[in-house]
């Protein structure tokens, strides 16, 4: 016979109770540290574009105001030669620059190039080409002799003018040189108007912006840094407007 030695065995009641199961929160506070850095960062480079644009913007509104001023106060020289006067109906060799820009221009020098010397006068670019002091010799030694008659007058005259540092307003023409075809200077007048064609004529000038340019013959502009004088140019002479 066999005992049992067990303990009987004992039912236990049966519970319906959920186990709870806790969730993380979404938002802890590293991401929310996160979150907030992303969004100053983003706030940042948003106010940066925004400076960006504004400051090209001025950028901008500058350089057209630049533009218009530089086209208000631009100078276009051109360099003109006549040798024929249609108001007086007459030979005339006439030599003058021209102001068709918006703005006044300080002409530094005026170079003349014959035949590979330069010259920075129109009467010592003459006397080269031409020998104008034979001319000049000519008139005075007519006028020692006999001083009651203005030979000069009825010769005819020469005028010309320096190109040195010359302020010259928009629409203003300056005359360089003029010279009258007469009977008695014909000879001269002639060999200047066929050796005119052989001369490179450049001037340098700036605007009242100290912006410079050069201007050729041929009207062709270019811009250049300054109009310094070249070192070539110690032979030049530094009288005004004469009557010879």
């Amino acid at each position: 016979m066999t005992i049992n030695t067990q303990p009987p065995a004992t039912s236990t009641p049966h519970t319906n109770k959920a186990v709870k199961v806790k969730h993380k929160p979404f938002l802890t506070r590293s991401k929310l540290n996160t979150m907030l850095a992303l969004c100053a960062i983003a706030i940042s480079a948003a106010s940066f574009y925004a400076t960006y644009l504004q400051a090209k913007a001025s950028q901008q509104q500058v350089a057209a105001a630049n533009r218009q001023l530089k086209a208000e106060t631009w100078p276009w020289l051109k360099m003109g030669y006549s040798n024929f006067d249609v108001n007086e109906e007459q030979q005339t060799i006439n030599m003058n620059i021209q102001n068709s820009g918006t703005g006044p221009a300080m002409i530094h020098y005026i170079e003349y190039e014959y035949e590979g010397t330069p010259h920075y006068n129109i009467l010592e670019l003459l006397n080269d080409c031409c020998n104008l002091n034979a001319y000049q010799q000519a008139l005075a030694d007519i006028e020692h002799k006999n001083t009651d008659i203005n030979y000069r007058n009825a010769f005819g005259w020469l005028v010309s003018s320096t190109t040195n540092n010359v302020l010259l307003a928009d629409g203003e023409i300056y005359n360089v040189f003029t010279m009258q075809k007469t009977n008695f200077n014909s000879s001269l007048w002639m060999q200047i108007d066929n050796n005119i064609n052989k001369v490179n004529a450049k001037a340098c000038y700036c605007s009242v912006l100290k912006e410079c340019y050069t201007v050729n013959q041929t009207s062709h502009i270019e811009e250049v840094p300054d109009c310094e004088l070249p070192d070539l140019s110690t032979q030049m002479s530094n009288y005004g407007t004469k009557k010879l």
